[in-house]
């Protein structure tokens, strides 16, 4: 009886020595992985040693029976391996932040009572990290596609975090995938994400990318008014307006965007176009004068004053040309006028050029004028320049 009663107590106490021994595979991983937090900033080769022999062990202590339900085991795993992610910049990087990913799933299923709670979210927040990190990796080679991919599993961690949303965006955008761009951007409006203001910015050129010019408008208008500062914003609006052919529309707002910028060149230009579609010349040719007045070498002004006077001397040649032959004082002198309009709109035709000699436009209208006074060595010399550009 004593002998069965001896082997028994034994017995019983080799499970209990072997439950511990994994009870301390998870101190053990626990108390080095957090010497390794504890000395990582101030003494990282003394930390580096720390985190190898806590994976170690939590490798060791999630595979064994007694402790592979253990919420702090796992708990651990996460950690331990998120922070080995979060730190190598190979392609190891991937697996271990799986791994962690894996683990801290488990984590959550196994911790009922919530005792890890704390823990878990530095796992969440050590995955985001790394997700970010990976994302700029991919971004700074230009891998656009590889980079969106990265950030948005960051959201995964982090749901709706701003910085990953826009860095998402960003990366859409510049690899042309513009309906994930757009519905990165959108995300952020209802935020107070400090770059907002680059949010409606990026997302009118993305509508307008799009063909969606209403909405390219509506959010540069939205954005202007929000950031009433923004002459980005208001130029865009004005800018998608004057394309979509709402030049009367726009013209208030032109004009208070000149009141607040008055040595800003775009603005008396724009206006200049909207007068220009609208047939007000006088207008116009004033509001052009004045962009060309602000920035002596502005040669788009140039070019479009130059041809609005150009197409008004036409006209008037049109009618001439359009008289019965019985009216020839009346021909002579329309002729006339049309002549001096030529020649008024010469020195805004030939600034263009000097200005923009590449200016297939510029060279265009000069030709026109050359055309029109019979000079075929220039229109020659006109049609050469086009040629060669």
């Amino acid at each position: 009886m004593k002998t069965k009663s001896l082997l028994l107590a034994i017995a019983v106490s080799g499970i209990t020595v072997s439950a511990f021994a994994q009870k301390s595979a998870v101190n053990t991983a626990k108390t080095d992985y957090d010497s390794y937090s504890a000395l990582k900033s101030a003494s990282p080769a003394l930390a580096g040693p720390k985190i190898i022999t806590a994976k170690e062990a939590v490798d060791k202590a999630v595979l064994h029976e007694k402790t592979a339900s253990d919420p702090t085991a796992w708990t651990y795993k996460a950690l331990i391996y998120a922070d080995l992610a979060t730190n190598d910049t190979t392609a190891k990087s991937a697996t271990l932040a799986g791994e962690a990913v894996t683990a801290l799933a488990k984590a959550k299923e196994l911790d009922k009572e919530g005792k890890n709670k704390e823990n878990i979210a530095k796992v969440n927040n050590l995955l985001y990290i790394n997700q970010f990190n990976a994302g700029k990796r991919f971004l700074d080679k230009s891998n656009f596609e590889g980079a969106y991919t990265e950030f948005t599993k960051g959201l995964d961690f982090a749901p709706g975090d701003t910085l990953l949303n826009y860095a998402a965006g960003i990366s859409a955008m510049n690899g042309k995938d513009y309906p994930n761009a757009i519905k990165r951007f959108t995300e952020l409006l209802p935020t107070n994400y400090s770059s907002l203001e680059n949010v409606y910015s990026n997302l009118s050129v993305l509508y307008a990318a799009v063909k969606d010019t209403a909405s390219a408008i509506r959010l540069a208008g939205e954005g202007a008014a929000k950031f009433p500062k923004s002459s980005d914003l208001a130029t865009r609006e004005i800018e998608f307006s004057l394309m979509t052919g709402k030049q009367k529309e726009v013209i208030e707002k032109i004009t208070a965007q000149q009141a607040k910028e008055p040595t800003n060149k775009l603005y008396p230009f724009y206006l200049g176009i909207a007068y220009n579609s609208l047939e007000d010349n006088v207008k116009a040719e004033e509001a052009y004068k004045k962009a060309i007045e602000l920035d002596p070498s502005y040669s788009d002004a140039y070019i479009n004053i130059g041809g609005l006077i150009m197409n008004n001397g036409i006209i008037i040649f049109n009618k001439a040309n359009k008289l019965a032959t019985s009216k020839q004082t009346e021909y002579t002198a329309t002729m006339k006028k049309a002549q001096a309009e030529f020649d008024r709109a010469l020195p805004y035709l030939t600034k263009a050029v000097e200005l923009n000699p590449k200016s297939e436009l510029a060279l265009k209208n000069l030709k026109t004028y050359y055309s029109i006074k019979n000079n075929k060595a220039k229109v020659d010399e006109m049609d050469a320049k086009i040629k060669a550009l």
